[in-house]
């Protein structure tokens, strides 16, 4: 019972960033795969003969409260931050290593060594903590982009890469739309572990297929972006669209019959262990009926502890954060008013791809030209209450899906609260580098009930994460204001201009 909730519990946490990020849409079918691993050494007679289990194994029982306590502050932050990857890890150790431990007290070191991989498997189906998948995301971007460019010149097709950002004759392409490659990475890792367990191969070989499932992963993702670059450079960027799942999908299952095949032709010998199905002969009747009273006497023990443990954190999360919501007040309820009597004002359209990402629940972008001879664009993104919206309201930042499209950040996150018809806006400032000059950016990340001295410069930065513990669950609705500001090279007059302009803006219900 309580090992059930546990894995609910850590699943649920990861279906959101599963079904929100399309990086780790694959990882739905991760545990699919280790029941299915699980299954086939059960098929295979590795679990029939238990191994010992140590008469007093202290280390292994602290471990195991050790464990069960860090649930208690995973929880609490959890709750407050869910996307905090860290804590999702940290929450999948813990699952897991309880797991394990009750397999070893049901098995002893037999059933613990038969189902260590396939349960350490899942691991593949947490994402990668943002400081190791940022910069890889970029480094693979940008690699590919410029392959693609070679290839397209290689096709006698003009193209000229930005950052990770390809300008072909009809448009602009940007490569995570063709790919940006951590899928096609992890996607082949989890494909390579898995066959090695499959084909149940030793190390060596399972180490050997790793890197073979790397190589084929990037050749194939070359591909699939030239592909889908030449098809822009033909019909436009937004014929991509009609292509773009199909060209995914058929990618992943060519890696996986290739990988499939290298791992059959590594598997030579098609020879598996077979179970030992000896049994000892001083493992007499009486004796093994007294060994299995004391595993199911250990087994509920260890039960009886988690269900009190688990019932105790609840119970407490639920009532600190009752608590402590009790004394948030919402604040002001105000959108934004787009000038559109202005001339020069036009609606930028939102695509079905951003839609489906960010999932907000009102969205609108405008750009328009102010008379001194700036160009203004403003994004405005509104989500109702609920978990998912701050976990969407928080991923993409400019200095992540500018710094991809090839500028390079002079300036920045700087913090300005500014008070508009009294709603405190934590903007934060950023310069970018362009050819035509630089580009003043403003964010406004704002969270129903919070006070101005909760905000920070760095969204990302760590109290930031956790003191949603002390302030709340951030639940009660968010808004993601951006404006972009093209022609102001002095940032002072920049940020007088954003004031006045954010007063025309700026309407409180």
């Amino acid at each position: 019972m309580p090992l059930g909730y546990l894995w609910f519990h850590l699943i649920d946490n990861l279906r959101l960033e599963w079904s929100t990020d399309p990086q780790y849409s694959y990882e739905l079918f991760v545990p699919v795969l280790v029941i299915g691993l699980l299954f086939r050494r059960w098929q295979n007679g590795d679990f029939r003969e238990r191994g010992p289990v140590a008469a007093n194994p202290w280390a292994v029982v602290w471990l195991c409260v050790g464990l069960a306590f860090l649930y208690l502050p995973t929880r609490l932050i959890e709750e407050a931050t869910p996307e905090w990857r860290p804590i999702q890890w940290s929450l999948g150790v813990q699952v897991l290593g309880l797991t394990l431990y009750t397999i070893y007290l049901a098995g002893g070191k037999s059933w613990l060594r038969q189902s260590a991989f396939p349960i350490l498997f899942f691991l593949v189906a947490i994402p990668w903590p943002t400081l190791i998948e940022a910069p890889i995301i970029q480094g693979l971007s940008r690699m590919n982009a410029g392959l693609v460019v070679d290839v397209l010149g290689f096709l006698n097709i003009p193209a000229i890469q930005h950052g990770n950002v390809i300008e072909v004759s009809t448009g602009l392409v940007g490569i995570n739309d063709a790919c940006s490659g951590i899928r096609s990475l992890q996607s082949s890792l989890m494909i390579s572990l898995f066959l090695g367990e499959y084909f149940r191969f030793n190390t060596w070989r399972r180490l050997v297929l790793v890197p073979i499932s790397f190589a084929l992963a990037m050749l194939l993702n070359l591909c699939r972006a030239s592909l889908l670059t030449w098809i822009a450079a033909k019909n436009g960027p937004a014929a991509i669209a009609q292509y773009h799942d199909e060209a995914g999908w058929s990618i992943l299952m060519v890696c996986t019959a290739l990988l499939w095949s290298a791992a059959w032709l590594l598997n030579r010998r098609n020879v598996f262990p077979t179970a030992k199905l000896a049994i000892a002969a001083s493992n007499t009747l009486p004796t093994a009926r007294r060994d299995e009273e004391k595993l199911f006497r250990r087994l509920k023990q260890v039960g009886v502890f988690l269900v009190f443990w688990l019932l105790i954190v609840e119970s407490g999360v639920a009532l600190w954060y009752r608590i402590r919501e009790s004394h948030v007040v919402p604040g002001p309820s105000w959108s934004v008013d787009f000038p559109t009597n202005n001339p020069s004002y036009k609606d930028l359209p939102v695509t079905p791809e951003a839609r489906e990402l960010l999932q907000f629940d009102q969205g609108q972008q405008g750009e328009w030209q102010n008379p001194d001879g700036t160009i203004w664009q403003v994004f405005y993104f509104n989500w109702m209450p609920g978990r998912v919206a701050g976990y969407l309201a928080k991923r993409h930042t400019p200095d992540i899906c500018l710094t991809a499209s090839g500028y390079q950040m002079t300036l920045g996150p700087e913090l300005t609260v500014m008070t508009v018809h009294g709603v405190d806006l934590p903007m934060r400032h950023y310069v970018f580098s362009t050819s035509n000059g630089p580009l003043q950016v403003y964010q406004c990340h704002w969270e129903a009930g919070m006070g101005r001295d909760t905000y920070t410069a760095n969204e990302s930065a760590r109290f930031n994460l956790i003191r949603g513990v002390w302030a709340g669950r951030g639940n009660h609705g968010q808004k993601v204001l951006e404006i972009v500001i093209n022609g102001a090279t002095d940032s002072e007059q920049a940020r007088q201009a954003v004031v006045a302009q954010l007063d025309q803006l700026i309407k409180v219900k």
